[in-house]
């Protein structure tokens, strides 16, 4: 079972956002 972070170091938008939307389709789990 392979875990996958979405970790950013800057405040504002850094495309976080946009990564995490796509993988909550994928994942099982989403905290």
């Amino acid at each position: 079972m392979a875990n996958v972070v979405v970790m950013g170091a800057q405040w504002g938008d850094e495309g976080k956002g946009k990564i995490v939307d796509w993988l909550c389709e994928r994942a099982d789990i989403v905290v």
